[in-house]
Formats: structure tokens, C-alpha cells, sequence
């Protein structure tokens, strides 16, 4: 099994820093390092140019010594040279290495590979060999000196190497400029990086992380409920704005949850409202019950004992007329009385025909006062389903109201047919087709439908629970409603619900 390790995962603030520090280094450390290299070249040059002009002066110093071929005054010129405190040793010396004058005394006649390992300056063979050198901070020049016109009264072999002048000097002051000015440099570019570096971190901290951290506290608290939070971001630039646009957020946060709460209060005492209506009908259904029961048995009492003494038959037809409306009261009343009952949740054996045919009957009088035409397309084989007589009830008397009030008075129909579906591999199902030729249901509606509280219906009428709670009782019963889409005119709605075949 491989083991995911994650990524590290850097700051925003790490990384500005890091592009912070590369782009100081670029912008301060390159042009100082190209200064030290420019310092150190051009002392350098300037260097070998002082080191060369002393070894010319040097020559000119002794050269009518030379010329002469005064060994005493040569030696003499030497020592004065060397008390000179630039020169700190000139020699003049055989190709060999043999010395012969020089400012030091106790080297004259040794020979310069005694004390000095590399000697490779002196190699014969080199006819115009030059060469410069540094030892710690002093330069050598090593000047040969040539056969010349004015020397072949003593040497002959013209143009032939002679002799080599070796002038050690050290140029302390300007060493020490030197020095100052390649230190300050270096020094002077650390301090601008460091400083920079500094400067742009306390900007960083104070213009967009303390910023961006109050603005993260503000989301926070805003997924915590408080809706009355304001940022307070001075300044006019984009985090500012930022911080603007999210107090502008959090208002209209603010007044969606009021309009959100006002609504759910409204929904809540509409329903309150008829949760107790439904009661109060109730009670009203109760009441009314017992006094009609009461006149429906005066009534036959009376009826009865008319027909024994074969009394006026015109008052026999009026308490038959009084006997039946009373009946109406009584099943009307019955009929308020068992819808408005909570739904238990027990299941069992239920014929479907019947419970349609009975929620047509609770909807009779709305029904018979619109003149709505209501045709049934049922099976003539019993349809039995598994489910609760009361809560089935409640879903084809909600989708009936519907239809009531939208459709034409007079010109309305409803439709409602059932088809036995066996198609289905695991259990049959019942297909429960209910329609009417009401104005529909428009396009943008149709995906909303379902939603509890949305209704398209007048505030006085609809809560927009009836579909939403139809769906759940459904649902409830391994059940399922849907809109066909497809349908042109009118509300055409779709129940599976599985047969019983217990």
C-alpha cells in the first residue's frame, strides 16, 4: 500500500518573501558585485601601472650609475632607494640570479634561488620576458635590462640579456582606499538588502496580511450567523474595495435572511392558521354531528309512526326530503371529521379505486359548485395496495384542489385513470394517471413544483405544501410523482405506486 504524503504547502507570505529577497539581490547584489569586480579590475591595472612607473624612475635613478659603471655609486643609489617607504627591495641581478646590487646589503653576490623558490622569471631564453607579481600586499616588477649602443664599450653581444631589475613596492594609502571603498561597497549593498528586506516585510505585514487576516476573521464570523459585522479597512486601493464589496455582501446577507425569516413566519402562521381552521371545523363537524343525528332519529320516529296510522302522505314526502338532507349533514360532517384525523402510521391492505372514489366524495361540494366534470378510468379487476388509507387520501384530494382552483368553472374536467404496469422486474406497479385541462403548469415552474412553500397560487389560497407533502407521503409509500413534462395543456401528473400481492 503506498502512502500519499502530502505536499508541503507554502504561504503566500513565504513566498513573497523569498521573490522579495531574489529580486533585492537582483536589483542591489548584482550591480555591487559588478562594482567590487570593476573596483578590483581597475586597481589591479592601476597597480601594475604604478609598480611599472616606479621601476621606470628606479631605472632612470641609476642609470648614469650604470652608464658610468660606478659599482659604488650604483650601490649607493640602491641604498637610497630602499629608503624610499613605497620600495621595500630593488635589486639588480644576473640572468642567473646572482645579485649584485641591491637595497638590502646582505643579499649582494647570493644568489636569489637561496631565498626565493620560483625564479622562473629569470629563464635566459625569454629575450623580452616581463613580468609583474604579488606577494601579500607588494608588487613585483621584474624589468630585463638589454645590451644597448651605449653599453657595448663594456659588453658586447648587442640587444642580449644583461641583467633583470626587480622592484618590490607597496602602495599602502591607495591599497587602503582601496580596501575602504571595496568594504563599503559590500557592506553598503548588505545594509540597502537587509533595510529593503525589512521595510517590505512590515509594509507586507501591515498593508495586506493584518488586512487579509481581518478579512478572513469577517468570513468566519459571517459563517457563524453575525450578519451585522462591517469591516473597517481605511484606504483606497484594492483590499479597501475588498473589504467594501464584503460589507455590501454581508447587508445583502442581512436583509435576504430578514426577508427569509419573514417569509418562513408568514408560511408558519398561514399554516398555524389553518392548522387551526382544520380544528376548529373539527369541533364544528362534532358539534353539528350529535344534534343531526338527533333530528335524523326524531325524523324516522316520525316517519314510522305516520306509515302505522297511514297519516297524510304529503308530510310522510317532506320528512323524507328532511331525513335525507339531514343524511347529507351527518356524511358531510363524517367526512370533516375523517380527514381532518392525524394520520396514523400503520400500514395495510387498501383498494385504491375506493380511496379516490372516497376523495372525490370529500371534494364533492367544491366539485359540484364549479360544475367540474370528474372522469374515472379504473380497472375492472381489484386494484389492492399496500399503504395508508388516510395519507394516500390526503395526496389525490391535494392534487384535486389544485386542479379546483385553477381550472374553468362549468368547463373544467379532471381525469383520472390507472394502468397495471408488470413490466417491472422485482414487484408489479400500479400506474395512477391524474390530468386536467386547466391553464397548466409554465416552464420555469415546472422544476419548482415540489418545493414546500412555492406556490403560484393567490397568498389568500395556496402555502405551497400540498405537492411537497403529496411527494413525501409517496415517497413514504416506495412511491413516486412526477410532472410529465412533455404534457401540452393542462397539469398531467404520474403515480407509481407497487401492487399488494400479499
Amino acid at each position: 500500500m503506498k502512502i500519499k504524503v502530502p505536499k508541503k504547502v507554502f504561504s503566500l507570505k513565504f513566498k513573497l518573501m523569498v521573490f522579495i529577497t531574489f529580486i533585492l539581490f537582483l536589483v542591489v547584489g548584482l550591480p555591487v558585485s559588478f562594482f567590487v569586480y570593476q573596483l578590483d579590475k581597475n586597481y589591479e591595472e592601476f597597480s601594475i601601472n604604478m609598480i611599472e612607473t616606479t621601476s621606470q624612475v628606479v631605472y632612470q635613478f641609476i642609470y648614469n650609475a650604470m652608464m658610468e659603471n660606478d659599482s659604488t655609486a650604483l650601490q649607493e643609489n640602491f641604498e637610497v632607494l630602499g629608503m624610499d617607504p613605497i620600495i621595500k627591495i630593488v635589486r639588480l641581478m644576473r640572468p642567473s640570479g646572482t645579485i649584485l646590487y641591491s637595497s638590502r646589503t646582505e643579499e649582494i653576490n647570493r644568489n636569489l634561488q637561496d631565498f626565493i623558490e620560483d625564479i622562473s622569471f629569470l629563464e635566459e631564453d625569454k629575450r623580452y620576458f616581463e613580468s609583474f607579481s604579488k606577494t601579500d600586499n607588494v608588487y613585483s616588477h621584474h624589468h630585463p635590462i638589454y645590451v644597448q649602443k651605449e653599453c657595448t664599450s663594456c659588453h658586447a653581444n648587442e640587444g642580449s640579456l644583461i641583467a633583470i631589475l626587480d622592484v618590490h613596492a607597496g602602495f599602502t594609502s591607495s591599497q587602503q582606499i582601496y580596501i575602504t571603498s571595496k568594504n563599503l561597497a559590500v557592506f553598503g549593498g548588505l545594509s540597502i538588502i537587509i533595510i529593503l528586506w525589512i521595510l517590505l516585510n512590515l509594509l507586507y505585514q501591515s498593508q495586506v496580511e493584518s488586512r487579509l487576516q481581518s478579512i478572513i476573521s469577517g468570513f468566519q464570523k459571517l459563517s457563524e450567523g453575525d450578519f451585522n459585522l462591517k469591516l473597517k479597512i481605511p484606504g483606497k486601493d484594492e483590499i479597501s474595495h475588498l473589504a467594501e464589496k464584503f460589507n455590501h455582501m454581508t447587508e445583502s446577507l442581512k436583509f435576504a435572511r430578514q426577508k427569509e425569516d419573514q417569509f418562513l413566519q408568514e408560511k408558519l402562521e398561514r399554516a398555524d392558521r389553518l392548522v387551526t381552521l382544520g380544528e376548529v371545523a373539527a369541533e364544528i363537524a362534532h358539534e353539528v354531528n350529535n344534534p343531526a343525528g338527533i333530528i335524523l332519529t326524531r325524523a324516522e320516529y316520525l316517519k314510522d309512526e305516520m306509515q302505522e296510522k297511514n297519516l297524510n302522505s304529503t308530510c310522510i314526502d317532506d320528512l323524507n326530503i328532511i331525513i335525507q338532507q339531514t343524511e347529507k349533514i351527518a356524511e358531510t360532517t363524517r367526512s370533516i371529521l375523517h380527514y381532518s384525523r392525524k394520520l396514523p402510521q400503520s400500514f395495510k391492505e387498501t383498494d385504491l379505486p375506493e380511496l379516490i372514489k372516497n376523495s372525490i366524495k370529500i371534494l364533492e361540494p367544491r366539485i359540484k359548485k364549479k360544475k367540474i366534470q370528474i372522469e374515472l378510468n379504473l380497472p375492472n379487476q381489484p386494484i389492492k395496495i399496500w399503504g395508508n388509507y388516510n395519507q394516500l387520501e390526503q395526496v389525490f384530494c391535494n392534487l384535486m384542489n389544485n386542479s379546483l382552483d385553477f381550472i374553468q368553472p362549468e368547463k373544467g374536467k379532471i381525469t383520472i385513470s390507472i394502468n397495471h404496469d408488470n413490466n417491472q422486474k422485482k414487484s408489479d406497479k400500479y400506474i395512477i394517471v391524474f390530468e386536467d385541462n386547466g391553464p397548466g403548469i409554465s416552464g420555469e415552474n415546472r422544476n419548482q413544483i415540489f418545493t414546500p412553500f412555492f406556490t403560484t397560487k393567490d397568498s389568500t389560497k395556496g402555502t405551497g405544501l400540498g405537492l411537497f407533502i403529496a411527494k413525501n407521503i409517496l415517497s413514504h409509500h416506495n412511491g413516486t410523482i412526477v410532472l410529465d413534462q412533455n404534457h401540452k395543456g393542462g397539469a398531467r401528473f404520474i403515480i407509481e405506486l407497487e401492487a399488494y400481492n400479499g
